[in-house]
């Protein structure tokens, strides 16, 4: 995959590249597993028709939960303009 732009992480500031990924169209949560302790999800990405199916631990739910939280908050310290 061609690299779309590099990154740095934010606890090693590690230079690391950002390939294109692959678009999802629809994410939808489908239902439960039997013991509760995943979620159904289907996605369709924009070069396929087929929807595809994964279970998902709720923990994975919680860990992009935080990572948005933070990704939040990265951008808004950089947009925000420090007064002086």
């Amino acid at each position: 995959m061609p690299t779309l732009s590099i990154a740095r992480t934010p606890n090693t500031n590690e230079v690391i590249p950002l390939v294109v990924p692959i678009s999802i169209t629809a994410l939808r949560a489908v239902a439960y597993s039997p013991d509760r302790k995943n979620v159904i999800i289907s996605l369709e990405t924009k070069y396929s028709s087929a929807e595809r199916r994964y279970s998902v631990p709720l923990e994975c739910f919680h860990d992009l939960i935080v990572d948005l939280q933070r990704l939040n908050a990265l951008t808004d310290t950089i947009e925000t303009p420090i007064s002086q």
